[in-house]
């Protein structure tokens, strides 16, 4: 079964509101994650085009972020829903240079909080009333940006997953 990533998975990019007002442009790139052997037997990742992608294939996904504007981007905050058809790979999420602290949530973006607080609560029938949420229950990432992003400047934020087994067929 292969999916059309791109067209799939993409994903809605949501700004902050003072981002927005700013001008910020952002574009969202979907690739293919494929392990080759170098030259020497070692271990290589390339990323390709994600036209179409099999269940079990893992995609990185990055967001190409710029202020074209004359006056510095304050405040900016980044939100990206996780496709519904791909599992979030573990500690995946990050901003070029640590320039932002990502945050996360289970509930559709109602409420985020850091990876490592991130709880939710069990049925009533099983022992402990608490557990942490597993990567697949995140649907969405929120990006706060520690500085202000200069005029003309530019950065990236990533994040990695992998197309999920029961994902729909997409008939190309």
């Amino acid at each position: 079964m292969l999916m059309r990533a791109a067209a799939t998975l993409a994903g809605t990019l949501l700004i902050g509101f003072p981002a927005l007002a700013q001008e910020l442009i952002v574009e969202q790139q979907v690739e293919r994650v494929i392990v080759i052997e170098d030259e020497e037997g070692g271990l290589e990742m390339e990323l390709l085009p994600a036209e179409t992608v099999k269940p079990g294939e893992q995609l990185f996904y990055s967001v190409t972020y710029s202020n074209p504007g004359e006056a510095p981007a304050k405040d900016v905050i980044l939100t990206l829903p996780v496709p519904a058809e791909v599992s979030l790979l573990e500690d995946s999420a990050m901003a070029e240079y640590d320039e932002a602290s990502v945050d996360f949530s289970v509930d559709g973006g109602a409420t985020y909080i850091p990876r490592d607080e991130l709880i939710a609560e069990a049925p009533l029938d099983e022992v402990h009333p608490v557990r942490v949420s597993m990567p697949e229950e995140i649907t969405h990432m929120r990006w706060t940006f520690n500085r202000e992003i200069g005029p003309k400047d530019s950065g990236k934020i990533f994040f990695a997953a992998v197309l999920k087994e029961n994902a729909r067929p997409v008939t190309p």
